[in-house]
């Protein structure tokens, strides 16, 4: 049972908790003084408005009501010094609460004695009282004190006069007890709440911090790593040590971070950039997602890939923390080019592939085509005859041969693809592909290799614009059929067997 009343009126407060409390109670005392000062102006401006004379008992009542705007004011300009500097002096806190009681007490008492003699009632003084239960903080022996210091100042005045018949004693006792009651209440209220404030706090730094080491642990994998809070509007290098908060304002569309790194896009990336990074869109893009991820290239750094991941979503599903991260890929990207430059070229010419032809054919499927669309096939000449008398080293030499007049002779016009051992296909937008072909076999003249000292390529083309009636099929099969009239031609022309590559004489039959 001590120990309970010792407690209650001699409670151990922690200092973050008193601390919490004294700002509290300043800030309130700020607020009710101002509008305790305003509401008594009011009223004493219509008092005055109001009288058509004054004699001393209108200029008393002036006098009291300004006595209580002055100290309502005072008290104002003071807790808003004091709540200037924080932390507050707790011993300042203290002394200002019991100050301002006992002066709007004494206050209460001297306009409440006054009317008394007059006959009234003193409703004034039980105003204040209740008005100081609500809103004083101090220790509950403090305010016992003070409680029954004031109620006791004003029984004794109201005794001189009539020794208190005006006033039922059972009732100004009960006032008493329930003064002292209330503001002990009062004050252990607002510690319990502030002490559920500052575990709450705690708590939620201590989950901060949790996902601070979490982001730190796995901040080695990245270069850069941003703590975006849309709760409280604010960004935070994880790699910085000091963990320094940044505020995001209601306009802005891009953190410090992203600005910072878009100084280094590529220009030709920068609006994709701008766009992937605006922090107004990316919650929405969040929904529902694990991550947000594009590539982009720093032109000093190379390729590099941002993602934006979400830490924590509210009951709708929509982020309220998320981690912008930046790693550098680009020897991972220098990888996969040189994986799909293996899977879409030919390793003997380096020109593109079957598939990569195959795939770049597709996308024409469907599609009109363009008047100056040309598919181009392509077959070298006597390779067999070269095989097989030089070896397979003069073949390639044959085959790159005509990789390369193919590649000079279509030039920027289009693609080159060895789509098998000695053939070859292209696809090339021109009005002129007679000229092309031309150009290809200028090239082809001119060519001469270590085994051997000519090239011979058949060539086939089929442009839209002269069969605007076939399709990419129809137009490929064209090339092609052209291309094997083309070689007919010249094994006739030449005298070579074809599926043998000997050398054949073409005798005329006389008659005898």
């Amino acid at each position: 049972m001590l120990n309970a009343i010792k407690r209650y009126f001699f409670p151990v407060v922690d200092n973050e908790v008193r601390d919490l409390m004294d700002e509290s109670c300043v800030r309130t005392l700020k607020r009710i003084s101002l509008i305790v000062a305003i509401f008594e102006s009011i009223t004493l401006l219509i008092f005055i408005l109001s009288r058509k004379s004054f004699g001393e008992n209108e200029w008393t009542s002036v006098a009291s009501v300004s006595f209580c705007v002055g100290t309502c004011l005072c008290a104002y300009l003071l807790s808003k010094h004091m709540l200037k500097k924080p932390p507050l002096n707790h011993l300042q806190v203290v002394l200002f609460n019991m100050f301002y009681f006992m002066l709007m007490s004494l206050w209460s008492i001297w306009s409440s004695n006054r009317k008394y003699a007059e006959g009234e009632q003193i409703l004034t003084f039980y105003a204040v009282e209740i008005m100081l239960v609500c809103f004083i903080i101090v220790k509950p022996w403090i305010s016992t004190i003070l409680t029954i210091t004031s109620y006791g100042i004003l029984y004794v005045l109201l005794y001189n006069i009539d020794k208190g018949a005006g006033i039922n004693i059972i009732n100004f006792h009960i006032l008493v007890l329930v003064s002292v009651i209330g503001m002990g209440m009062r004050y252990h209220y607002l510690r319990r709440t502030s002490e559920a404030t500052i575990r709450l706090a705690k708590s939620k730094d201590s989950e901060i911090q949790d996902k601070i080491n979490i982001l730190q642990s796995i901040a080695d994998i990245y270069d850069k790593v941003n703590l975006i809070d849309f709760t409280d509007r604010t960004e935070m290098s994880v790699r910085d040590k000091e963990h320094i908060k940044h505020r995001i304002e209601e306009n802005q569309t891009h953190t410090m971070m992203s600005t910072k790194i878009r100084e280094r896009v590529m220009p030709d990336q920068l609006p994709s950039f701008i766009e992937f990074t605006d922090i107004s869109t990316v919650r929405e893009r969040l929904i529902g997602k694990r991550l947000l991820s594009d590539d982009f290239i720093d032109v000093v750094a190379g390729w590099f890939r941002a993602q934006y991941i979400p830490v924590e979503v509210d009951e709708n599903g929509v982020p309220t923390q998320v981690v912008f991260t930046t790693r550098n890929v680009d020897e991972e990207k220098k990888r996969e080019e040189r994986l799909v430059r293996i899977a879409m070229t030919d390793e003997l010419t380096r020109l593109f592939n079957r598939r990569s032809y195959e795939e770049d054919l597709a996308e024409y499927y469907g599609k009109e085509l363009e008047k100056d669309f040309v598919i181009l096939s392509a077959d070298v000449n006597g390779l067999k005859r070269v095989n097989d008398t030089k070896g397979h080293i003069g073949g390639d030499e044959l085959i790159k041969g005509a990789a390369e007049c193919l590649l000079l002779g279509i030039a920027s016009k289009g693609k080159v693809y060895r789509i098998g051992g000695d053939e070859f296909a292209a696809i090339l937008h021109t009005t002129d592909p007679g000229a092309v072909k031309a150009d290809i076999e200028s090239y082809v003249s001119k060519w001469r290799g270590e085994y051997s000292d000519s090239l011979s390529i058949s060539i086939g083309f089929a442009s839209h614009a002269e069969f605007q009636d076939l399709d990419i099929t129809g137009l490929e099969k064209k090339a092609d059929d052209l291309m094997y009239k083309s070689k007919a031609e010249y094994y006739a022309k030449s005298g070579i067997d074809r599926r043998s590559g000997n050398d054949r004489t073409v005798k005329e039959n006389t008659p005898h």
